[in-house]
């Protein structure tokens, strides 16, 4: 063979390097490297190794390659396995999931579809990804962005994908899903409150976080209040201002909470407090439905001169990471959205297997005091 039908020449690894015009010139030696590696693997992908290849080169049986290379229970000897184990890492052999799925009737992936990426939805994401890998699971993952048409075409994709099973966690925006139950040939789960024909839900019990938000504040000597939201129709923010009003309504004594809706993110957190600190700012206690919005009010108030939490006391829900790092640090409404997302994925596998899962689950959120409403600065 000529060196023109050898292709792309491959530096051994002591090989001297010759000298190239013009001047540095190791890039063109670092290109010709890439460049035989690529092709390599293109003629790699154009002949995938099987299980013949092999069991040929172990010198066994296709069937006792395949039962050590799937891992089965059958019995087959320690020198036998180790050679065959061997020969497929040397081969460069990938066991083929979706024939291995179709013998089995499972793919062993599942589909999860998320509106967005943030703190909150990242913690979600990590329950269901934990969940699924220590059942064999693969999880897809698709990104809505705020999209319901997007929603609904991610089941389709997933559907054709045979996935297993389909994961919605909820977004402020979302109708009812475009199927209901009997049409789905898949088990599918809800994670979050959200419209539901008739599927499986974990959600948390947004109402009751409102309460302990409101019982804090107030037990503290508070009574001005307000309340910051980027959405106050959207369920899980709706049912935090619920609670909130029905603990202060039936708190027994003169109270206020003022509304502040339409509050974008951090910065429309800082410019909605900034301009009430200069028209003067009545609440002595803010609440926000993130700690997003609470971290933009704590730097507003800081700017306008207002101590935290001597004169306005600030709390969020979420309890982000960096949230015990602030200083003040920030008292957080801890929201179960890891376990949420785990329990869907427990939800998805039990029914899978045939078992039975409750229609409605719902968690409980716990309250992290910091000092943003006057206590200690705890890292959990």
């Amino acid at each position: 063979m000529t060196r023109a039908d050898a292709g792309p020449a491959l530096l051994e690894p002591n090989a001297a390097v010759p000298h190239l015009n013009p001047p540095h010139s190791g890039f063109s030696v670092v290109k010709a490297v890439v460049s035989g590696y690529g092709a390599a693997m293109s003629r790699r992908r154009q002949r995938t190794i099987g299980i013949r290849e092999v069991a040929q080169g172990a010198m066994v049986s296709v069937a006792t390659a395949s039962r050590v290379l799937s891992k089965s229970d059958y019995p087959v000897a320690e020198e036998t396995r180790l050679r065959v184990e061997r020969v497929a890492r040397d081969l460069g052999f990938v066991p083929n999931a979706m024939a291995r799925g179709l013998a089995r009737a499972r793919s062993d992936s599942i589909g999860v579809i998320v509106p967005v990426t943030n703190a909150y939805y990242d913690n979600m994401i990590t329950g269901i990804e934990t969940a699924a890998r220590d059942r064999g699971l693969t999880m897809l993952l698709g990104l809505t962005q705020a999209d319901e048409a997007r929603r609904e075409a991610l089941v389709t994709q997933f559907l054709e994908r045979r996935v297993d099973g389909i994961v919605v966690c909820a977004a402020s925006h979302d109708q009812r899903l475009g199927r209901l139950p009997a049409q789905m040939p898949v088990p599918m789960v809800l994670v979050g409150q959200q419209p539901n024909a008739g599927y499986p839900m974990v959600r948390s019990d947004n109402v009751q976080a409102g309460v302990a938000a409101a019982r804090h504040l107030y037990e503290r000597g508070h009574r001005r209040f307000a309340y910051m939201t980027p959405q106050a129709d959207w369920y899980d923010f709706n049912d935090r201002y619920k609670g909130l009003k029905a603990y202060l309504d039936a708190a027994g004594e003169p109270v206020s909470i003022a509304l502040m809706d339409g509050v974008a993110g951090e910065t429309g957190a800082y410019e909605r407090i900034r301009s009430a600190c200069a028209s003067g700012l009545d609440a002595t206690a803010i609440i926000a439905s993130t700690d997003r919005h609470a971290i933009g009010t704590l730097a507003a108030l800081a700017d306008a001169g207002v101590s935290v939490p001597d004169e306005v006391a600030v709390m969020g829900f979420d309890n982000y990471l960096t949230s015990a790092y602030l200083r003040p640090s920030l008292t957080s409404v801890s929201m179960p959205a890891a376990e949420m997302g785990r329990l869907g994925v427990e939800h998805l596998w039990s029914m899978l297997n045939g078992g039975d899962v409750p229609e409605d689950t719902e968690l409980q959120a716990r309250l992290i005091v910091r000092q943003s409403t006057g206590g200690t600065a705890p890292r959990n």
